[in-house]
């Protein structure tokens, strides 16, 4: 954004500041608030049991950290200084959102594989889509990201309050390359595989259903829509990731061939300009995320509407308890007469006679 400022002829500062203030904005309100919903969901008993939602729920956790640093620095920056010409801050940014991408981004690949091996004929496979294992997964995956994207804070320098590799051409390719493969070739290749081979464990298994029980019609119906829907729901997240990711990658790309080209002052805006709209771009996919599932899942939407239910109801409980004092019951009770008193006291009594009368019974004629 410092470089943008240089210009006061282009139109495009004003624009890339009205962005930030009022896109990033939108991105972060809907975009934590679906984290959140997303969160809360996947938390309900009914997912606690799926492998694939803990992924998406470790998904939902890392996209909220991810969006909420990154859009809140952006805001910052519109009425602050901006703290990315400190040396340990421009590092220490680029590196966490770097990693966490990088980390939502192979808690969907993995999901994918997961839903391939859940669908699988193979028994050992099947046994990768456990809760345990997926917990499991989701830490390495975490530890992991955190050590390979361990070149970010080394590269990134700050040059002129900017926040860039500089004068690097190894270290620029390096990183271009490194984030094109593992967080767009990669990933999305994966990704379409299992969904290929997802739809073709799908296609078996309707097959083997309609020979083994060809009368069961309505149950094969609804498994039927079952299978189609995590089909749908994962071509939709694919697909979605795919469009989001590509512009930012092919930028990152680009930047890196063209480091040691001579560029004037418009190219060097124009260029920063379309860097910063592809990141937008890219953000879409942590923000929607929510929604996505919202749109694609029926199961999802029951859920949310079972769990917004549930909470107005408690609210409208909480309203509508009324708080008594403690002696409250020992002014409103009613002092026992004594004819009650008289009845309490005979049935005390005979109590006691009929257990004294048993235990001098033989243990025989107890039994």
């Amino acid at each position: 954004m410092s470089v943008l400022s240089l210009s006061s002829n282009s139109p495009l500062p004003y624009v890339q500041q009205q962005l930030i203030r009022y896109g990033d904005s939108i991105f972060l309100i809907f975009g934590v608030s679906g984290c959140c919903l997303n969160i809360l969901l996947l938390s309900r008993r009914q997912f606690q049991t799926s492998s694939c939602c803990t992924y998406f729920q470790a998904l939902s956790v890392i996209a909220l950290i991810h969006i909420t640093i990154a859009l809140g620095l952006y805001l910052y920056t519109l009425d602050n200084v901006d703290p990315l010409g400190i040396s340990v801050i421009c590092k220490l940014r680029f590196y966490i959102v770097q990693s966490t991408a990088m980390m939502y981004r192979w808690c969907l690949t993995i999901a994918c594989f997961d839903r391939y091996a859940l669908s699988s004929a193979d028994v050992r496979l099947r046994k990768f889509a456990n809760v345990k294992i997926a917990r499991r997964v989701v830490v390495a995956i975490i530890l992991i990201w955190l050590v390979l994207t361990l070149h970010i804070p080394i590269f990134y320098n700050t040059i002129n309050h900017i926040c860039i590799i500089y004068n690097n051409i190894f270290a620029s390719l390096y990183h271009s390359a490194f984030l094109t493969l593992t967080g767009c070739i990669i990933p999305i290749s994966c990704m379409a595989i299992c969904t290929l081979l997802i739809h073709r464990n799908l296609t078996l298994k309707r097959q083997r259903r309609q020979q083994n029980a060809p009368k069961a019609k309505e149950n094969e119906k609804i498994q039927s829509r079952r299978d189609q829907q995590v089909l749908i729901m994962l071509l939709v997240q694919v697909i979605f990731y795919s469009i989001t990711v590509i512009p930012l990658m092919t930028m990152y790309f680009y930047n890196a061939i063209t480091i040691y080209l001579s560029k004037t002052l418009a190219r060097i805006i124009i260029e920063r300009f379309t860097l910063f709209i592809t990141e937008m771009i890219n953000f879409l996919f942590p923000v929607c995320s929510f929604y996505l599932y919202t749109m694609a899942s029926h199961m999802f939407r029951v859920e949310l509407k079972a769990m917004l239910y549930s909470f107005l109801k408690l609210q409208w409980l909480k309203k509508n308890i009324s708080i008594r004092p403690i002696d409250y019951e020992m002014k409103v009770k009613p002092k026992p007469t004594a004819q009650a008193i008289e009845f309490n006291s005979n049935k005390l009594e005979r109590i006691t006679e009929v257990s004294q009368e048993r235990k001098n019974l033989s243990p025989d004629i107890i039994q």
